[in-house]
């Protein structure tokens, strides 16, 4: 990887001020709180944007499937891997009456397995891989029935460095690569592909899914919420000083999307170290002796080019966000379920330890990696309702929360063009 760095801060000292139409003024919360703005955002970001919804490694082999229960899009997801080793994504739903194709024990409830065909439970209809009918049963009781009209409705379905994503939006023709732009070209070269060792965290909070994703788009709350976990960072915070720490390394905005590039906590002993940390010889940043995951990295990481790097978020539009680390990479989603409640889905992909040691370091990292998720939403519920009271109708932003400024112009003016759009539509 060149050592010329790609991003520079401005010589200002403010990130802001290589942005200027974001401007610096106070944001509308509007967006965070206004149940009509939030059927606004169903109608125009996610039911006509590529959003992620899960990785290949969960469709092994063909008749691998797995289930998305998605609210927010008024549908069930089903994704399949056909016997001609092709990912598909369908609604669902038998179209012989609307049954429900692929559950177990309660409807409602994500499933996962493994089927030779698509099989309705109802009247035992039964359809290929692809979504084709195989056969009705009791077709001596159809009339003026067209076996080839009769298919699993498709959703568009693409893969990128083996990440899936889908779009209910009939009309795209913007394949997700060119959708998710140079971000996505920076990154690939990385070693995403399997096996993998991964943790999952998941969690429904009574907040809008934006306030949660402005949590992980700046480092500021770092040495104040995190205290308790990064005890060294609350030393500093007493200073009340530019943070070489949690100071962002850089921000960048590409269009739809952002990322920062952070600070690496030392990964070795520190006098903050607990003793089952030097034990394991690991900690909330990874094991002490780290092994290089990609040499080199892609061009798009580490942008700054810094000795000190730790980790890069992309946080690609509307609610996918990628962290890579040295310890392996790490996926968020949001999914509202409300204008006031989402769920947040976060899966971590270590390698698989090759030792008990390794096992155990990686089971600390994730164990703090918790905390500090905990961390992380523990204010998030009572920031909602307070917000919903309405004392408030903007908040503010200063230099280092640059992508939460940004996140909330996007969404709102992506709307805004939506619905002047829609107006212009004449009507039927």
């Amino acid at each position: 990887m060149s050592r010329e760095p790609l991003i520079t801060k401005p010589e200002s000292g403010y990130w802001t001020d290589a942005y200027p139409e974001l401007g610096r003024g106070p944001i509308s919360l509007d967006d965070c709180v206004s149940p009509e703005f939030y059927e606004k955002e169903r109608e125009h970001i996610f039911k006509k944007n590529w959003l992620y919804v899960g990785r290949v490694e969960q469709l092994p082999k063909p008749g691998s499937y797995f289930t998305r229960e998605l609210k927010v899009l008024d549908t069930s997801v089903l994704i399949v891997k056909g016997n001609d080793e092709v990912v598909r994504a369908f609604h669902n739903i038998c179209p012989h009456r609307g049954n429900k194709l692929m559950w177990k024990d309660d409807p409602f409830l994500e499933t996962e397995g493994t089927a030779p065909r698509l099989y309705c439970r109802f009247h035992g209809w039964r359809y290929n891989l692809d979504g084709s009918l195989i056969s009705p049963t009791r077709k001596d009781l159809l009339l003026d029935f067209e076996p080839g009209s009769c298919s699993v409705p498709l959703i568009q379905c693409e893969v990128w460095e083996g990440f899936i994503f889908i779009n209910l939006n009939r009309d795209n023709t913007e394949s997700v690569k060119d959708f998710l732009g140079e971000f996505a070209s920076g990154v690939e070269g990385y070693p995403f592909k399997g096996p993998h060792q991964v943790y999952k965290f998941r969690a429904e909070i009574q907040c809008n899914w934006k306030i949660f994703m402005d949590g992980f788009a700046e480092s500021y709350h770092g040495p104040y919420l995190h205290a308790g976990t990064f005890k060294a960072l609350s030393q500093l915070a007493q200073l009340d000083s530019p943070n070489p720490y949690t100071d962002a390394l850089a921000f960048d905005l590409k269009g739809l999307h952002r990322m920062f590039s952070f600070y690496g906590e030392p990964s070795k002993q520190t006098p903050y170290s607990l003793p089952i940390e030097q034990l394991a010889q690991s900690g909330a940043a990874g094991p002490w002796n780290k092994k290089a995951i990609a040499t080199p990295l892609p061009k798009g990481l580490n942008p700054t080019r810094s000795d000190t790097y730790g980790f890069d978020s992309f946080q690609f539009f509307p609610n996918f966000v990628l962290i890579f680390s040295s310890s392996g990479f790490t996926t968020h989603a949001h999914w509202p379920t409300g204008p006031h409640s989402h769920i947040v889905e976060v899966d971590m992909y270590f390698r698989p330890p090759t030792t008990h040691r390794e096992r155990i370091a990686q089971e600390l990292t994730v164990s703090f990696l918790n905390d500090v998720l905990l961390e992380d939403s523990s204010p998030l519920e009572g920031m909602q309702a307070m917000l919903n009271s309405g004392a408030l109708k903007e908040f503010h932003a200063n230099d280092e929360e640059i992508l939460v400024r940004h996140l909330h112009k996007v969404v709102q003016d992506y709307v805004a063009a939506a619905e002047r759009e829609k107006q212009k539509e004449p009507s039927v």
